[in-house]
């Protein structure tokens, strides 16, 4: 995929701005945007060899799905 960093980056973005609003519920679909946008983070990785950025991004991946699943789970 030709736009997969700008696709990504896009993610990241949107996911910042429903952060930054500060609206209680919508904080789940901010952490479910970064974890995509990280997905993507991770197939570029993998194509380009970058086992640096590669290893970061699994591991805040990792604590994204960690904040994601303690938001469902607290929520009600």
């Amino acid at each position: 995929m030709k736009y997969q960093r700008w696709i990504a980056t896009m993610f990241f973005i949107s996911s910042g701005i429903i952060q930054s609003l500060a609206i209680i519920p919508l904080q789940w679909f901010s952490f479910l945007l970064n974890i995509i946008g990280l997905t993507f983070t991770i197939r570029i990785s993998m194509k380009d060899k970058d086992n640096a950025r590669l290893t970061n991004t699994v591991f805040f991946l990792f604590l994204s799905a960690i904040a994601l699943w303690n938001w469902l789970k607290y929520v009600n």
